[in-house]
């Protein structure tokens, strides 16, 4: 599994220093374990609550591809978006190098 943050700004600051424009998005990335081609399915979600959402709304699958690509092509379909065409990037990534998802259960 990885993780993605990705954030979209100007640059121009209101008074306290902070963009006017200020979108940021979760990118997580998970291995296809069901049949085991590299397949990656991936998730893109809108963080801050007025960004713009991507028309990929559902997950989706990114065949035969690396954790890194799956993240380069979500970041691609974002950067391709009209309100967010003109904007700042930035990115920052987690990633989990073991080969299995555990699920963790906490009561």
């Amino acid at each position: 599994m990885s993780l993605t943050t990705v954030i979209f700004w100007n640059e121009i600051s209101n008074s306290y220093g902070i963009p006017e424009i200020f979108h940021s998005y979760l990118i997580s990335v998970f291995v296809n374990e069901i049949f085991r081609n590299g397949d990656k399915i991936v998730k893109i979600l809108p963080v801050t609550s007025n960004a713009p959402k991507p028309t990929y709304d559902r997950p989706f699958i990114i065949k035969n591809s690396s954790k890194e690509n799956a993240i380069s092509e979500a970041i691609n379909i974002l950067k391709g978006m009209p309100d967010l065409k003109d904007l700042k990037c930035s990115k920052a990534m987690l990633d989990n190098s073991e080969q299995n998802l555990k699920f963790v259960t906490s009561y």
